[in-house]
């Protein structure tokens, strides 16, 4: 016989309604990008779940047996699934890769559990008693999927603040955007799982109260939580996807269309994140170097680093000897500031960054120990990459790489040396010509700054650095000090402290503050000494914060 009542019956047909909508969606819009179809595998494997746990309170698994033989663990599953979502969303697919083996290991696990269930139950419980069978699916298998659940749930909520901090190449405004729908629906899920938990206590202290009455809210919490999870990404979703598409019809607008064939277009589009971050750097470093050496070490230093390279060396070609000289480098041949550890001179012919010298050609060896001309710099390393360095069409020198794992570069690892190597090109064209970059009041790195100090209040925090927010930006320290200085007037510490001034002027004549000591606020605000405090506030008021309290009492709102 079966067990209907309202709440069953609402959340059976909650389920079936949100598994009907997303294969529709599915059906009909049939999507192409990971991040979208994840996102479909998440919802339809977590109502095929929910579907499971309804028809064992109703009754339908018991009354039709043969139902039970596609039952699966999909409650191990979805977490996964969503894990997966979310790395796609936030382009974070390798991480994923690299534990995606451990997380399906409690779907592993209860799959052979499940099988043995089901043969079980067919033989007419000859294997395990009911009792057991029972314990299995509503003690071992519910707690430690939710138990799962919200581990994975902190675990991805970790994942998008490490992205958060971490920026890569988009704005700090821009990943707000991208991450705050997707927290909110962590964090709804995170407290439900702990609603879930505390009932369970609550259950197991309480012996009068049992049943799956208490669950029904949840059940329906839940449900309610992925339908709005679902109309918010569905249209998330195709704005991303709509954004995307617009990026790829402009992406030539930088000027790339005119430095690549087509072919390697192409493959530059399908890595906009590096290309970006290569451009942004290029567009904005170099402000007052005069120097070639200084050029080509910051190259190096904040550009070719970001590719997450072992070991890359730039050569510079002596005419007249005919040698190439080593002259910047990342990684272990990096010894100092302008030094490099035992530098090598390698004649033109020879060994592969010799012949791409000779030839003009890129080289890109996938294993060195079946390639002869190989020569060992600091130590033996398995793939190379070299391109050559052009200037108006005489070959300046020839950016080399290696690394220890063996085909360990690919045609992307070429063409984004490629760009590296044409923007080099015309970082030394403008070295030789003498010119500058201006900077006109409309900035954009200017009004970022700005509204991070502003609507962040960046300036809080004591060990705030100029290295730091230009890496949060995108951009080179020494640019962001040139944008600061002049259109703000002030050096970075300057510029941090008039923020500081700023709202510790609106608390001392603020009421709410008036019991507040002088130096409490102003460490709230930032500083970090009251020596500190007490001369920035002197330096950009021409009073001590003692006296503008005694003359301003009351007159400003606080910020």
């Amino acid at each position: 016989m079966l067990h209907w009542n309202l709440y069953n019956t609402t959340i059976f047909i909650g389920a079936i309604g949100l598994l009907a909508l997303v294969l529709y969606h599915v059906f009909t819009k049939k999507p192409q990008d990971k991040t979208t179809r994840y996102f479909y595998w998440f919802l339809i494997i977590t109502a095929i779940a929910i579907l499971q746990y309804i028809s064992f309170d109703i009754g339908i698994s018991r009354k039709y047996k043969v139902i039970s033989l596609f039952f699966l663990p999909f409650e191990f599953l979805a977490p996964v699934i969503f894990t997966a979502f979310t790395c796609a969303y936030l382009q974070k697919e390798k991480l994923f890769k690299k534990y995606k083996y451990y997380l399906l290991i409690p779907f592993a696990a209860f799959f052979l559990i499940y099988t043995v269930v089901k043969i079980n139950v067919f033989v007419d419980y000859a294997i395990l008693s009911r009792e057991t069978v029972r314990n299995i699916r509503t003690e071992w298998n519910e707690n430690l999927a939710l138990l799962f659940t919200f581990i994975i749930g902190v675990w991805n909520y970790r994942i998008i603040k490490s992205y958060e901090k971490d920026l890569g190449d988009q704005s700090y405004h821009f990943v707000l955007r991208k991450t705050k729908w997707l927290k909110n629906i962590y964090m709804t899920l995170i407290l439900l799982s702990v609603f879930w938990l505390l009932t369970l206590l609550y259950i197991k202290i309480d012996v009068n109260v049992g049943g799956n009455d208490t669950y029904y809210p949840l059940w329906i919490a839940y449900l309610a939580c992925y339908y709005v999870f679902y109309i918010k990404s569905v249209s998330h979703l195709q704005k991303i996807q709509k954004e995307k598409a617009e990026e790829e019809k402009t992406f030539n607008l930088s000027g790339l269309d005119k430095m690549f064939e087509p072919t390697a277009l192409a493959v530059l589009q399908k890595n906009q994140s590096q290309v970006i971050t290569i451009l942004s750097y290029f567009a904005t470093s170099l402000f007052d170097i005069s120097k070639t050496k200084e050029v080509l070490w910051d190259i190096l230093e904040n550009c070719v680093s970001k590719l997450e390279l072992e070991d890359c060396v730039l050569y510079l070609l002596d005419e007249k000897t005919q040698m190439l000289k080593q002259e910047a480098a990342f990684g272990n041949k990096k010894q100092d500031a302008f030094k490099i550890h035992e530098p090598k001179e390698i004649p033109v012919g020879k060994g592969i960054v010799g012949s791409v010298a000779q030839t003009g050609n890129y080289e890109l060896i996938k294993d060195t120990r079946k390639d002869k001309r190989y020569i060992i710099d600091d130590k033996a390393r398995l793939s190379e990459l070299a391109v050559p360095i052009y200037v108006e069409g005489i070959l300046k020198g020839v950016l080399d790489a290696e690394h220890s794992q063996r085909n360990f570069f690919t045609e992307n690892h070429l063409y984004l040396f490629q760009l590296i190597a044409k923007l080099t090109e015309k970082k030394l064209i403008q070295l030789q010509q003498k010119k500058g970059l201006s900077i006109s009041k409309d900035n954009s790195y200017y009004k970022e700054l700005c509204s991070l100090m502003e609507e962040e209040k960046r300036y809080r925090n004591p060990a705030i650095k100029l290295s730091t927010l230009s890496e949060e930006i995108n951009i080179s320290a020494n640019y962001l000090s040139q944008v600061i200085n002049s259109l703000s007037g002030h050096n970075f510490s300057d510029f941090v402290n008039s923020y500081r001034i700023k709202e510790i002027k609106s608390k001392l004549s603020h009421p709410a503050f008036i019991e507040y000591p002088v130096l409490s606020i102003g460490l709230e605000a930032g500083f970090n000494s009251k020596s500190a405090f007490y001369n920035s506030f002197k330096k950009l008021t021409g009073m001590s914060p003692t006296v503008f309290r005694e003359k301003h009492p009351f007159k400003s709102q606080f910020l």
